[in-house]
C-alpha cells in the first residue's frame, strides 16, 4: 500500500500529537506499507507500527524510531545515519547496504525470526527481498514461495556501513554482518552469538563484554590486539597459514612453470587464507593463482603479475600494487584501504581463449578508503558499492565501469574519466563528471 504524501503527512502529524499525548493523537499505522524513497529524515518515529514495510532507498537520517516496530521490513540502501533506533523491534530485517554511521541501535531487538507465509502480504514481503535492487545481482532465480513455507530471517546487514553506530546490549543473534563496515561501532555486551562477520571492518570497534559464541569472524578485519579478547575465544575464526621466504620462492617457482608449460608441469598457486604480510613479491607472476582470503598486508606486488587471480576478500591494506596488472582478476570485498594502485591494470583481459571472451575485473563491495589509485585503469571494471573514500583517482580511468552505490566522499577525481560509467546512487560525486 502506497499513501499520498498528503495522506503520509497526515499520518505523521497525528502521530506527533499522539508522542505528545495530546488530543486527537493517532499512533502511525503503517505496517506493510510501500515506504520506499521517502524522505523521513528527522522526523520523530517513536513507537510507530511499521512492521512489514517497504523502505528501500528511504532517507531516516537523524530521524528517532526509539521503540518502534520495524521487523520484517526492507530498508536496503536506506539512509538511517544519526538515526535513534534504540529499543526497536527490527527482528528478521533487511539492511543491506544501508548507511547507518552513527546511529543508535542500543538495546535494539535484531534476532533472527521464523515467518510462516499463510498470506500474500507476507508472501510479497519475501518476494520484495528478493528482488536485486541497486547493485545487487542474483545468481540464480528465486523459486517461489507457496504459502505454508517456513522461513528463517536473520537480521541482514551486509556491506551496510555502521561506522561509530551504538549497538550497546543489542540481540544481535545471528545476524549477518557480511562485507559491512563497522569502524569504531560499540558492541560492548550485546548478544552476538551465531553472527557472521565475513570480510566486516572491525578495526576500532568496542567488544568488551559481548556474547561471540559461535559468530564467525573468517576474513574479517580486526585489530591484532582485538583476537586476543576472552569474548572472541569461542568464535569461529579464519586459521591462516604461513611460509617462510625459501617456501613461497619455490611455490612462485612451481606456479611459473606451471604457466609456461600451460598445466603440463608444477604446480598451480593454491594459496587460500596464507598470511603474506609484509612480503617482497615485486614482479611476481601469479596469473590465475588462488588467493582468496589472503593476507597481503604491507606486501610489495609493485608491478606484480596477477590477472585473472582470485584475491576474493584479501587483505591488501597498505600493500604496494603500483603498476600491477590485475585485469580480469576477482576481487570481490578485497580491502585496500590506504593501498598504493598508481597506475595499477585494472580493466579487462581482453579476448581470451579460443572464444575471444573479455573478462573486467571484479572489484564489487571493494574498500579503497585512502587508496592511491592515481592514473590506474578501471574500465569496465565492475565497482559496485565499492569505498572510495578519501581515495585519489587523479588521471584514472574508469570509462564503462559499474559504479552504482559507489561511495566518493573526499575523493580526488581531477581528470578521472567517467565517459559511459554507471552512476545510480552515487555518493560523494558532482553531478557532472
Amino acid at each position: 500500500m502506497r499513501l499520498t504524501s498528503e495522506a503520509l503527512d497526515q499520518v505523521l502529524q497525528l502521530h506527533q500529537r499522539f508522542l505528545a499525548r495530546k488530543a486527537g493523537g493517532r499512533r502511525a499505522l503503517l505496517a506493510f506499507h510501500d515506504l520506499s524513497n521517502c524522505d523521513l529524515s528527522t522526523r520523530d518515529l517513536s513507537e510507530a507500527e511499521l512492521t512489514g514495510s517497504r523502505l528501500r532507498g528511504a532517507n531516516l537520517g537523524a530521524a528517532s524510531l526509539r521503540s518502534a516496530l520495524l521487523s520484517l521490513c526492507d530498508l536496503r540502501q536506506a539512509c538511517l545515519d544519526g538515526a535513534d533506533l534504540s529499543r526497536a523491534d527490527m527482528r528478521g530485517s533487511s539492511f543491506r547496504s544501508a548507511e547507518l554511521d552513527k546511529a543508535v541501535l542500543a538495546h535494539a531487538d535484531l534476532r533472527n525470526v521464523e515467518v510462516v507465509i499463510y498470506e500474500e502480504r507476507q508472501a510479497q514481503f519475501i518476494r520484495s527481498l528478493r528482488e536485486p535492487y541497486g547493485g545487487e545481482m542474483l545468481e540464480t532465480e528465486a523459486p517461489p514461495l507457496p504459502h505454508g513455507t517456513s522461513l528463517n530471517l536473520r537480521s541482514d546487514f551486509t556491506d551496510a556501513t555502521l561506522r561509530h553506530a551504538n549497538l550497546q546490549g543489542a540481540n544481535l543473534h545471528h545476524a549477518d554482518f557480511t562485507g559491512a563496515v563497522l569502524e569504531g561501532a560499540n558492541f560492548a555486551h550485546a548478544k552476538l552469538n551465531g553472527a557472521t562477520f565475513h570480510s566486516a571492518v572491525l578495526t576500532g570497534a568496542n567488544l568488551h563484554g559481548a556474547d561471540l559464541e559461535g559468530a564467525d569472524v573468517t576474513d574479517a578485519i580486526l585489530d591484532p590486539a582485538a583476537l586476543e579478547l576472552s569474548e572472541l575465544a569461542r568464535a569461529i575464526k579464519g586459521v591462516y597459514s604461513s611460509k617462510s621466504d625459501s617456501e613461497l620462492t619455490d611455490v612462485v617457482a612451481e606456479h611459473e612453470l606451471w604457466l609456461d608449460s600451460q598445466g603440463q608441469r608444477g604446480k598451480r598457486a593454491m594459496l587460500p587464507k596464507l598470511d603474506l604480510s609484509d612480503r617482497q613479491l615485486e614482479g611476481a607472476r601469479l596469473l590465475l593463482a588462488v588467493l582468496p582470503g589472503a593476507k597481503l598486508h604491507r606486501t610489495n606486488l609493485r608491478r606484480a603479475l596477477m590477472a585473472m587471480s582470485d584475491l576474493t576478500s584479501a587483505d591488501l591494506r597498505d600493500a604496494i600494487l603500483a603498476e600491477a596488472d590485475l585485469r580480469g582478476a576477482t576481487l570481490r570485498r578485497a580491502h585496500f584501504n590506504a593501498a598504493d594502485l598508481s597506475g595499477a591494470k585494472l580493466g579487462p583481459l581482453m579476448e581470451v581463449g579460443d572464444h575471444r571472451t573479455d573478462f573486467p575485473t571484479n572489484l564489487e563491495r571493494a574498500k579503497f578508503v585512502g587508496a592511491n589509485l592515481a592514473g590506474a585503469n578501471l574500465r569496465r571494471a565492475n565497482l559496485a558499492g565499492a569505498d572510495f573514500t578519501r581515495a585519489d583517482l587523479t588521471g584514472a580511468s574508469l570509462q564503462e565501469a559499474r559504479l552504482d552505490g559507489c561511495v566518493f566522499t573526499d575523493a580526488k577525481i581531477a581528470g578521472a574519466n567517467f565517459d559511459g560509467a554507471s552512476l545510480a546512487r552515487v555518493k560523494g560525486l558532482p553531478r557532472k563528471v
